[in-house]
């Protein structure tokens, strides 16, 4: 029994040990395929860097980098980058100050960076003076921030009634303008035909075209506090269109004091008048059932239905500071589009046989109209084309490349807007003010090369209010007047940014007989 007993033991110490063999076999090798999974995943992301190529670009010098290679380009930098761009290709490296910058200049390169690879790329730069014009906290703006769930919320609240996709928002907007419009061609009357400066009754216009559609209000033109709110906007305006030192070359800020304590006062004055005049009011009446304007939907969202903080109180007042100084675009652009229907002779012609042919001599534009007003349309669409106005920043928030190019998280990414609307591989005659190139077998055909307003996650959210401004403005003005330009004035037309210097320039408007 023994003899037969010992030999089943030692079979199943045998049969133990050789699953146990096994089992440790098999639990290494899934270490093991574990293991080179994992180096093979993080030798992948090593070997696509390696791939990539470091962007070209001119050797830069301590503490400026390449700061003095665009100083002969001070009018407009953007020129510089197209120029760097004849040396260097279409996505080139420059270190501007404390920041490194990639320069975009190729439609194929954009569209990477605000399309195919918009989440990479939707940060923004930290400038000092961005931070100054929101309180100390450029998060707080809805075109200066990063990306963020509060961003997305902001826009969410606001987009209903700036996108304009319902006929009640378009038309509300529509009587806005007809509204207004009286007063402005009132206050142009009382010129007399003499050369006046017509962007500060213009840049009334569109200001309290605004507060009525967004806050159901508005001034009287010679109210002080009110002209002075809309010179405050029309400076910080002009400010951002510029740029300024401290933007790449921090530690200079201490000699720039006087400049920040003037941020300071003008983003002051804006932000006590919207709180006293607009939004307190409103707060202490507000009536949650009855949402009228983007004053009552911001409100509607500071609390939800359960009490609980949604938007706050600062978040509201900033979004509403920041959508309001978008008159001041209106108003620097039609100085514009006025100033090149002067300088191009039969332009004028043209704009007023549409208008009289849709319009007649007294009746105000309607929405439905503009889709019947092809030229007007584009002579906006050629002077943004013309103003070249640049695409803000983008930061990049990750690790990531344009094109075969390495891009380092936090560069700051520059999209060459010059180049893409100055180019004659995009243009015919791209120097020319032709609005014709925009109309194609009697309607408008927008090219995707043409981006005045951005693309993209962070394009111009108020881009349909102010082309329908813009376009209402311009057409009841040559409805009436003739436009001219006083007998030897000379006008500076800046390319590269939208803000004309201070209060613009002289026009004469003669009424149409």
């Amino acid at each position: 029994m023994d003899a037969l007993i010992a030999p089943a033991a030692s079979f199943f110490l045998i049969f133990i040990l050789f699953n146990l063999v096994v089992a440790l076999f098999v639990v290494s090798k899934r270490k093991l395929k574990s293991q080179n999974l994992f180096t093979t995943s993080s030798e992948s992301k090593d070997l696509e860097r390696a791939a990539l190529q470091t962007p070209p670009g001119p050797t830069p010098v301590p503490v400026l980098g390449n700061l003095h290679q665009l100083a002969k380009y001070e009018e407009n930098p953007y020129a510089g980058f197209t120029e760097l761009s004849k040396s260097y290709g279409s996505v080139f490296k420059l270190q501007m100050g404390a920041y490194p910058c990639i320069i975009v200049s190729e439609l194929d390169d954009i569209m990477e960076v605000l399309i195919k690879k918009g989440q990479h790329f939707d940060g923004r730069p930290n400038f000092m003076r961005w931070n100054a014009y929101f309180d100390g906290d450029r998060q707080l703006s809805l075109a200066l921030c990063d990306w963020s769930d509060i961003q997305k919320t902001r826009r969410n609240v606001v987009r209903p009634h700036l996108m304009l996709k319902h006929d009640a928002h378009k038309n509300e907007l529509f009587s806005c303008l007809e509204s207004e419009m009286h007063y402005l061609i009132d206050e142009i009357d009382r010129t007399k035909g003499k050369g006046v400066m017509a962007k500060l009754p213009i840049s009334y216009c569109a200001m309290n075209v605004f507060l009525t559609y967004m806050c159901s209000t508005r001034f009287d033109y010679s109210d002080s506090d009110f002209t002075n709110l809309t010179k405050c906007f029309d400076l910080i305006f002009e400010d951002i269109n510029n740029g300024h030192p401290t933007d790449f070359l921090p530690w200079l800020s201490p000699f720039y004091a006087s400049y920040r304590n003037k941020i300071n006062d003008l983003a002051s004055t804006i932000r006590k008048f919207i709180l006293e005049k607009i939004i307190r009011d409103r707060a202490d009446n507000f009536d949650g059932n009855n949402i009228n304007d983007l004053v009552d939907s911001l409100l509607a969202n500071h609390l939800n239905q359960d009490g609980k903080l949604n938007l706050d109180w600062q978040i509201i007042l900033f979004a509403l500071e920041d959508l309001l100084g978008g008159s001041s675009a209106i108003s620097n652009v039609v100085m514009r589009i006025l100033a090149l229907i002067c300088q191009n002779p039969g332009t004028q012609e043209k704009l007023q046989k549409e208008i009289d042919d849709v319009l007649g001599s007294n009746r105000f534009p309607t929405a439905e109209d503009r889709s019947k007003m092809t030229y007007s349309e584009a002579v906006i669409m050629e002077a943004l084309r013309h103003t070249s106005s640049p695409i803000v920043p983008h930061v990049a928030n990750e690790d990531t490349s344009i094109k075969n190019f390495f891009v380092e998280k936090g560069s700051v990414v520059l999209i060459n807007n010059y180049e893409i609307n100055m180019s004659s591989s995009l243009w015919d005659n791209p120097k020319e003010f032709i609005p014709e190139r925009f109309i194609v077998k009697g309607q408008i055909k927008k090219p995707v090369h043409f981006m005045p307003f951005s693309t993209g996650k962070r394009s111009c959210i108020g881009s349909r209010i102010f082309m329908n401004v813009a376009f209402f403005t311009i057409v009841s003005l040559l409805q009436r007047f003739n436009i001219s330009l006083p007998e030897g004035a000379k006008i500076k037309i800046p390319q590269g940014r939208i803000a004309l210097e201070g209060d613009g320039f002289p026009v004469i408007f003669t009424q149409r007989t």
